[in-house]
C-alpha cells in the first residue's frame, strides 16, 4: 500500500465523514435515525437524481460506504448491494447499520483502486463524494468501467471547481471536509475535465446540484455568518441564476452496450 493511501485510510477511520451533527460515531438506532433524518434533509437530491428503487433486482457495487446510509438506501430499494470502503471504520459502521434495519449486503475493506471483482461483475457503480479524494482517480475510473457489465451504469459524485462552495473555501480559507482537517488528497473538477475522465463511457450525462443550506456540521463565526446571511441571500436569488455553479457535479456514465437501466 502507497504513502498515500496509508495516511487516506487513516484519516477516513479517524474522520467519519457526517458525525460532527450527532457528537460522535453512533452505536445505537436512535443516533443513525438522527443521522440519517439529517442526511435526507441536507442531501435532499439524492432520491430524486439517483432513484434508488430503479436498481431493484440489480448488482449494485459501492465504493466509499462510509457509514452506510446509501448502502441502506440501496438495500431496502431491493438492490443487490456490494458495500466497499478503505476505512475499518465505515465497514463497521455499515455493518452494524445493516444489522440495526435487518437487512443484508456484502461489505468490505477494499481499495476502488484494486477491485477485487471480475470484469462485468455489476449492473451499476455507485461512488458518492469518493474519486476526489483517491490517489489515482483514472486508475478508478478504469477499473469501475472494467467491473461493469456491458450497459451497466456508473453513478458518481465529484466536486466542482466553479462552484460557489469552492469560492467560499478560498475566501474564508476553511476546511473542505472537516473542520479538524481535511484528507490528504482532494480534487476540484471542471465540467470538461469530468467528461475527459469519462471518455471511456459510451454515453455521459451531467448535471449539477448541492446548493447552499443551513449547516449543523460547522461552528463558530463563520458557521454563524453562512446560516443567518449567506444562506437566505442565495436563497433569494433566482435557482436558475446559481444552477451553473452547484457544488456536486453528478454523473451518469453507461458502459457501451446499451442506454443502460
Amino acid at each position: 500500500m502507497s504513502r498515500t493511501r496509508e495516511e487516506s485510510t487513516r484519516y477516513w477511520d479517524q474522520h467519519p465523514i457526517g458525525v460532527e451533527i450527532i457528537g460522535g460515531m453512533p452505536t445505537s438506532i436512535e443516533e443513525y435515525t438522527r443521522y440519517v433524518d439529517y442526511y435526507d434533509h441536507f442531501y435532499e437530491y439524492k432520491h430524486r437524481v439517483f432513484k434508488y428503487e430503479k436498481y431493484s433486482g440489480k448488482s449494485v457495487l459501492e465504493i466509499g460506504c462510509g457509514l452506510g446510509i446509501d448502502t441502506i438506501k440501496f438495500a431496502r430499494a431491493g438492490a443487490k448491494i456490494t458495500a466497499i470502503d478503505l476505512s475499518t471504520t465505515a465497514v463497521k459502521s455499515t455493518q452494524r447499520l445493516l444489522e440495526y434495519y435487518h437487512t443484508g449486503a456484502e461489505v468490505k475493506k477494499m481499495s476502488v483502486e484494486e477491485l477485487d471483482y471480475a470484469d462485468e461483475s455489476f449492473d451499476a457503480v455507485y461512488a458518492y463524494g469518493v474519486l476526489m479524494h483517491v490517489e489515482n482517480e483514472e486508475k478508478a475510473v478504469r477499473e469501475i468501467y472494467r467491473v461493469l457489465k456491458y450497459g451497466g451504469e456508473a453513478l458518481v459524485v465529484l466536486y466542482h471547481r466553479f462552484s460557489w462552495y469552492w469560492l467560499l473555501v478560498k475566501l474564508t480559507r476553511t476546511k473542505v471536509e472537516s473542520e479538524t482537517g481535511d484528507p490528504p488528497v482532494i480534487r476540484v473538477h471542471s465540467v470538461k475535465g469530468v467528461r475527459r475522465l469519462f471518455r471511456n463511457f459510451s454515453k455521459v450525462e451531467i448535471s449539477l446540484e448541492r446548493f447552499p443550506q443551513h449547516t449543523r456540521r460547522r461552528r463558530g463565526i463563520m458557521a454563524f455568518l453562512f446560516n443567518r446571511f449567506f444562506v437566505p441571500a442565495i436563497e433569494a436569488v433566482p435557482k436558475a441564476w446559481i444552477r451553473p455553479f452547484g457544488w456536486h457535479i453528478i454523473v451518469k456514465a453507461v458502459k457501451e452496450g446499451s442506454e443502460g437501466y
